[in-house]
């Protein structure tokens, strides 16, 4: 009876492990989600300010999350509108250990980055990682938005990460751009107001320089000058004449 009561035992246990392995896995399956959902999705986030027309701003791209660490990346960001804003350069974090120089379209409005992380420093699980800090540049009062256009990113091991990306905002006021314009315009206009005064100065003159040069103060010198010498001529011929006449008998 003993050797039947164990064997019973056993064979409950054995029937009982079943179930309590199905629980443990609907236990195990209940707590993925609750995992999956503590970790945040990697996004690509953009942080941009308001900047002035005519002045840059230093903006940082950042990637949120790297569950499984950064191997490398390419990235290219575009602004909509050139004219209310461009990017003017961009420079890398030095836990990149290699880079490439940014490149940027001639009208400013499209920037290429990419760099790798080969000493690993980037490790799985880091978070809010600046990936570059681009120089935005504003051109114009206005708004426009700046847009991840294209992008590949590889964790540790070769695996791709696909971030979220989502298009920023940027406000330009255009009160920095018209000041200076302001404050060149004053100070051109003392340098051309004697410019005017001169020319005005110099087209009196003008005339006045004509006059005296002109024919009409020759021609009286020259008729004051005739009289002078038909009385020189006179004089000439009446001593001629004198002489004459002292002369005879």
């Amino acid at each position: 009876m003993t050797d039947d009561t164990t064997c019973s035992i056993r064979g409950c246990v054995r029937a009982a492990g079943i179930p309590l392995a199905l629980v443990a896995l609907v236990c195990l399956a209940g707590t993925v989600p609750a995992l999956t959902a503590g970790q945040s999705t990697p996004t690509i986030s953009i942080e941009t300010d308001s900047v002035a027309a005519g002045e840059t701003m230093a903006v940082p791209v950042v990637l949120t999350s790297a569950p499984d660490g950064l191997a490398g990346y390419q990235l290219e960001l575009t602004v909509d509108d050139p004219a209310v804003a461009r990017f003017e350069n961009a420079s890398y974090p030095d836990s990149l250990s290699l880079t490439t120089d940014p490149v940027i379209s001639a009208d400013g409005g499209t920037i290429t980055l990419e760099a790798a992380d080969l000493d690993g420093q980037i490790e799985p699980g880091a978070s809010d990682v600046t990936l570059a800090t681009i120089q935005l540049a504003g051109v114009d009062g206005g708004e426009t938005q700046v847009t991840v256009a294209s992008s590949q990113i590889d964790a540790d091991g070769g695996g791709a990460v696909e971030p979220a990306t989502e298009p920023t905002a940027l406000a330009v006021s255009p009160g920095a751009m018209t000041e200076p314009a302001v404050a060149a315009t004053e100070a051109s206009s003392p340098a051309s107001e004697p410019t005017a005064e001169s020319a005005g100065t110099a087209n009196a003159a003008g005339p006045t320089v004509d006059d005296s040069t002109g024919g009409e103060q020759s021609t009286t010198g020259a008729n004051g000058a005739l009289p002078i010498a038909l009385v020189l001529a006179s004089l000439a011929t009446v001593a001629a004449l004198a002489a004459r006449t002292s002369r005879q008998p």
